[in-house]
C-alpha cells in the first residue's frame, strides 16, 4: 500500500509541474480600446451614452458632458448611445 501511495503522490507532483510550465508559455494579447470614440466626449448627436462602466449625458450640443465615475473592476465595452440628442428648435413629439 505504501508504494502505491508514494507513486500516486509523485505522479501528481509531476503533472502539476508540467501544467505550470505550459501555463508560462501562453501568449496574452494586449487589451485594445473598444472603439475610437471617447466615453468622455461621446458620440455625435447623442444626449446619453455609456460604455457599461461610465454613464454620461449632456443637455445641449455646446455643453460639456457630465459623467459618472468608473468602478475599479469594470471592463469597458464599446460606447453606445442610449438616447439621441433632441434639437431645441424642434417641438418634442409625444
Amino acid at each position: 500500500m505504501r508504494f502505491s501511495d508514494l507513486t500516486i503522490a509523485v505522479a501528481a507532483a509531476a503533472c502539476l509541474a508540467a501544467g505550470a510550465s505550459f501555463a508560462a508559455d501562453l501568449k496574452i494579447s494586449p487589451r485594445t480600446a473598444p472603439e475610437d470614440i471617447s466615453v468622455h466626449k461621446g458620440p455625435p448627436n447623442c444626449s446619453r451614452w455609456t460604455d457599461e462602466c461610465v454613464n454620461c449625458s449632456r443637455g445641449a450640443a455646446d455643453e460639456a458632458p457630465v459623467c459618472s465615475n468608473i468602478g475599479f473592476a469594470c471592463q469597458p465595452k464599446a460606447v453606445r448611445c442610449l438616447s439621441p440628442a433632441v434639437s431645441h428648435s424642434e417641438p418634442q413629439k409625444k
